[in-house]
């Protein structure tokens, strides 16, 4: 034993100067090699090429250790990056490059011609990673110069734990030799040509399963974070998000809660060819540099442009269909919208439906297929964002409410007639509040009903909770949707709701138990249901009220429609 350590230390030496005239004459003949790397990062980021960094050297020592630069300037400079929150979100382009095949830790010749590191060894660890010094300290692993590779790195690298790294840096150092260097650096050699082990942000579980990636297209950043946030909560443990939308609101929010969000601009209501191109454009880009493992769309756009480039590139995804809207009641356009979404949809591993009669529309059409189809409830309602508020007692005035877009499609001309009738019946003892943007069309007979005191108009407004709360009823005469938002929040408050009697509507409402249904672009129907409501004794509307609320937990309970979800899309990588 004595005479194999006194062969170990004898190799040691010869090692450590070999190790400096091996270090000298690369990093002279890669000059040329350095100089392009270097151009490259300054024409995308800029300088500085090099990145320098502190680390531990031999026997708990410090040095400085040199890289080429990777990741963007304003990447937190002493973080590891496995602390990193979504470390692929600071890479450059060319930084990811270098660090497919390890070019980026070239630079180290110098600090090896210097006498720093070896070839191979233990990889210095951060000056702020005390776990794995600690842990090489009980192998002896810090009593040898760190390595540009060593015995871990090509039993795992990024994927293997703390202790299980620092345990083969100990047997690397219990049987260094040099056969045993040799082995090292062709397993080196073959770990980076093949890219084995390497995982952006390890160090981790060998055995844990590395983060799929997952893009997720929308056309709202606000509303989706209003209805899918909690998604986006679920999957971030399993997935690494990024979210394709316009900025509308609420990103700050979205990214805290795990997804790194990407600007693009969509024509929501527009049918311009050129907007258009360039959104399929933007996808086609940002495909083929994220590389996902899935991919999640919402609303039309998406689905179809997002959804056509999946096929083509053989990515899985999935779609989500809130609803049909006008594009499936036009009739030349219907045409064009169900051949669009007949080849969109042809390779979707999923396609989710908020109510089961759009889901049967997709199947009469043969746009969607019976193995594809999974209806939820919706987004669900967040139960305890919009928790139960008792109706009021004794208001002399009775406050109906209606919260949305004013436009034809959402019933609003049968709404302000309906409610002039009713107005005209009961006078000042109702009162309509309306809150939302209003189409054009819509200003000059807002203006005349808020003049008259029939309406009062609150426009746009971020928390829609004290309005619902202030309500007795709340109206929703819409001519199509998905699930009705509206509908499940203010149900959930405890406020009896008005509604058509159409898919997405109806499942929020028990008729009669906890509102009532209207025949959809009917104003006379929906004057005699609101005249139904006005004659209700109080006891009776907070019954309504609470069987809404009830209907709500048994039925919508986001936090059920959230799991269901990321159940079934985990199976989908």
């Amino acid at each position: 034993m004595h005479r194999h350590k006194r062969n170990r230390h004898r190799y040691y030496k010869i090692k450590h100067l070999t190790d400096i005239f091996i270090g000298f004459i690369l990093s002279v003949l890669m000059i040329p090699l350095f100089l392009i790397i270097g151009i490259s990062i300054v024409i995308e980021d800029g300088f500085p090429v090099i990145f320098k960094q502190k680390r531990f050297g031999i026997n708990r020592s410090f040095f400085e250790i040199y890289k080429f630069r990777t990741m963007k300037r304003h990447t937190p400079h002493d973080c590891p990056t496995h602390l990193l929150n979504d470390p692929d979100q600071y890479l450059t382009k060319v930084g990811r490059f270098l660090r497919q095949y390890s070019l980026d830790e070239l630079p180290q010749f110098i600090n090896i011609a210097k006498g720093e590191m070896s070839l191979v060894g233990p990889r210095p660890a951060l000056w702020n990673q005390p776990d794995l010094i600690q842990e090489r300290e009980r192998y002896g692993a810090n009593s040898i110069f760190p390595g540009l590779t060593g015995w871990a790195q090509i039993h795992g690298r990024d994927t293997l734990e703390i202790k299980d790294k620092a345990a083969y840096d100990g047997y690397y150092v219990q049987h260094l030799s040099f056969f045993l260097d040799l082995k090292c650096l062709f397993g080196t050699v073959i770990a980076v040509l093949e890219r084995k082990g390497f995982m952006e942000g390890g160090t981790g579980n060998k055995d844990q399963p590395v983060k799929h990636k997952l893009i997720i297209c929308t056309n709202h950043s606000y509303m989706f974070y209003q209805f899918h946030r909690e998604l986006i909560e679920a999957l971030a443990d399993s997935y690494r998000i990024l979210l394709i939308t316009p900025f509308t609101g609420h990103i700050k929010e979205l990214t805290d809660a795990g997804a790194n969000c990407k600007r693009t601009v969509i024509d929501r209501r527009g049918c311009n060819p050129f907007n258009d191109a360039r959104l399929l454009i933007d996808y086609l880009r940002l495909f083929r540099k994220e590389k996902p493992d899935l991919v999640i769309t919402y609303s039309i756009k998406p689905n179809i442009y997002a959804g056509i480039l999946c096929r083509i590139l053989n990515i899985p995804y999935c779609t989500n269909i809130q609803g049909l809207g006008t594009a499936f009641q036009k009739e030349p356009i219907e045409k064009w919208v169900t051949a669009l979404y007949r080849y969109a949809l042809k390779k979707a591993s999923v396609i989710f439906f908020e109510n089961r009669a759009n889901a049967h529309l997709f199947l009469e059409k043969r746009i969607a297929a019976p193995g594809q189809i999974k209806v939820l409830p919706g987004a669900g309602v967040n139960l305890r964002q919009y928790a139960y508020h008792p109706c009021h007692r004794g208001r002399k005035v009775i406050h109906f409410l209606y919260l949305g877009r004013l436009m034809k499609e959402k019933g609003i001309d049968e709404l302000l007639t309906a409610f002039c009738f009713l107005h005209h019946k009961y006078g000042s003892r109702v009162l309509l509040d309306v809150v939302g943007f209003f189409e054009e069309a819509y200003r000059e007979k807002l203006r005349q009903l808020t003049s008259l005191g029939i309406v009062i108009f609150h426009g746009f407004q971020k928390d829609p909770i004290p309005f619902y709360c202030n309500s007795d009823c709340v109206l929703l005469p819409s001519y199509h949707e998905g699930m009705s938002n509206v509908l499940l929040e203010a149900a959930a408050i405890g406020r009896p709701v008005i509604s058509s009697d159409i898919p997405g509507c109806r499942e929020a409402v028990l008729d009669k138990v906890s509102g009532y249904l209207c025949q959809p672009g009917n104003s006379q129907s929906l004057y005699q249901k609101m005249d139904a409501f006005m004659q209700l004794d109080e006891e009776h509307r907070i019954l309504m009220g609470l069987a809404g609320r009830q209907h709500m937990e048994v039925n919508f309970d986001r936090r059920n429609v959230v799991a269901k979800a990321s159940q079934i899309l985990r199976t989908m990588t």
